[in-house]
């Protein structure tokens, strides 16, 4: 049976990193999980974790294939001033982030591209596949982190460059949905705000059990929609 979730639930967004380690992980409570995708929202102060070296350091402003050379270790940061919704549709690779300034005051959209979701029963793991678009409240947009998507295409670690034009087309098809104020640009979930209790959402006992989702390095080769899409 298909993992399913339930509103209020607390649950883990992990990204992972090409040899199966956690790279990044969102705590946050489960706004909907139906048709459209699994959304969930990451209130200001909830614990993430994010790697940092042996000095405590954080490692995100490294080369990414740098980072994954030398000793890194996960520990605790506070999200944003701001809260997120994040949805996450199924097998669409990507998804889809609105942040608030303030409550039901949205700064824009932030879309991610990544490997079509696996869920467990704490929450959904994802590969970042580096490229992202940057939405504005009145739907102009622009890409972010091209260099690193090209610098990591054609890597053993990451994808090949038939794997990037995949890629590239799925994020060439958000645009369009941009473009059009589609859904999830049609000013659903604009003015949302969370339920009344929903304090900041504190790292939970299993954060960290073992991923199903196989290494990125086992992965080269084949076709992205080949990925399993759920389990």
């Amino acid at each position: 049976m298909p993992v399913s979730f339930r509103p209020g639930q607390v649950a883990v967004r992990r990204c992972l990193h090409p040899d199966g380690r956690l790279a990044t992980v969102q705590c946050a409570r489960v706004v909907a999980d139906d048709e459209r995708g699994l959304a969930i929202w990451v209130g200001a102060g909830s614990t993430c974790m994010r790697r940092v070296d042996l000095r405590g350091e954080p490692t995100r402003h490294l080369p990414y294939a740098e980072e994954l050379a030398m000793p890194t270790m996960l520990a605790p940061i506070p999200h944003e001033r701001f809260g997120t919704l994040i949805l996450t549709p199924a097998g669409a690779g990507y998804s889809v982030a609105w942040s608030f300034d303030t409550p039901g005051e949205l700064l824009g959209w932030y879309v991610n591209l990544e490997s079509p979701v696996l869920r467990w029963n704490g929450g959904i793991d994802v590969f970042d596949f580096a490229l992202d678009v940057l939405v504005r409240p009145d739907r102009r947009w622009e890409w972010k982190d091209e260099d690193d998507f090209a610098d990591q295409t054609g890597h053993p670690l990451f994808w090949t460059p038939a794997e990037a034009a995949v890629i590239r087309a799925r994020a060439e098809a958000v645009t369009r949905l941009i473009g059009l104020g589609e859904f999830p640009f049609d000013g659903t979930w604009c003015d949302y705000l969370p339920e009344p209790g929903w304090g900041p959402t504190p790292l939970p006992a299993w954060w960290d059990l073992p991923t199903l989702a196989p290494p990125r390095a086992e992965m080269t080769g084949v076709g992205l929609e080949q990925i399993p899409r759920s389990r």
